[in-house]
């Protein structure tokens, strides 16, 4: 909540900035395009696990690409889809899940999900021509599921899926580097609440993200 505050402060600042401080921006493109890699830590999805062996991590790769608009330089809209946060487990079952064929002990993944939508304020306050402090506020619609797969004692792959969908609040505080008028970088730090109706997620996640300006 701490943070969420934080972020909510910053973009009220930003946008209280007065017009001149904000002018030296002023003639780069409006619209851009966001190509987002980064690393989630979905919190919670390893305190239980499905077998004593098991192996588990709730941080792992996470990708997304947004659509941005400053409205002025100071401020602006932002959309994207992709993923929010994944976990991943594996190890061994003692004994064959009912309704699976074979028998004995069988490996298995269990996977942790979300994927959905946001849409999100935006604050940008110029720190020089180049370098810029950046804060969102928004909204997401998640997809999160999970998905166990096991390889059967007679080399058959079953597997079953849960999903959960709800919407949360998201909130993030970046930096960004204007390399000219056509591209930039930026790296942030973005929470998401907690996804999922049941499981109740809670989920970070920090980007490094290329900005194609037009």
């Amino acid at each position: 909540m701490a943070f969420d505050r934080l972020c909510v402060a910053f973009i009220f600042f930003s946008l209280a900035l007065p017009a001149h401080a904000a002018n030296r921006n002023a003639n780069k493109h409006n619209s851009y395009i966001a190509i987002n890699a980064g690393l989630s830590n979905s919190v919670g999805t390893c305190a239980s696990s499905l077998s004593t062996n098991a192996t588990c991590t709730e941080k792992d790769k996470v990708y997304r690409l947004g659509y941005g608009y400053r409205f002025t330089p100071n401020w602006g809209m932002e959309i994207s889809y992709g993923d929010f946060g994944q976990a991943r487990e594996w190890g061994t079952l003692a004994a064959t899940p009912a309704g699976v064929p074979g028998s004995g002990p069988i490996p298995y993944v269990w996977t942790w999900g979300a994927i959905g939508w946001e849409i999100a304020g935006t604050g940008t306050l110029h720190i020089s021509d180049s370098l810029s402090l950046t804060g969102k506020l928004g909204v997401l619609n998640s997809n999160a599921g999970t998905e166990i797969s096991v390889t059967t004692s007679t080399n058959e792959i079953w597997h079953a899926v849960v999903h959960e969908y709800n919407n949360s609040v998201s909130s993030g505080l970046g930096l960004q580097y204007d390399v000219n008028q056509d591209f930039a970088l930026r790296l942030q730090h973005e929470n998401f609440g907690k996804l999922g109706t049941a499981s109740k997620i809670k989920v970070s996640a920090t980007w490094a993200g290329l900005l194609l300006k037009f």
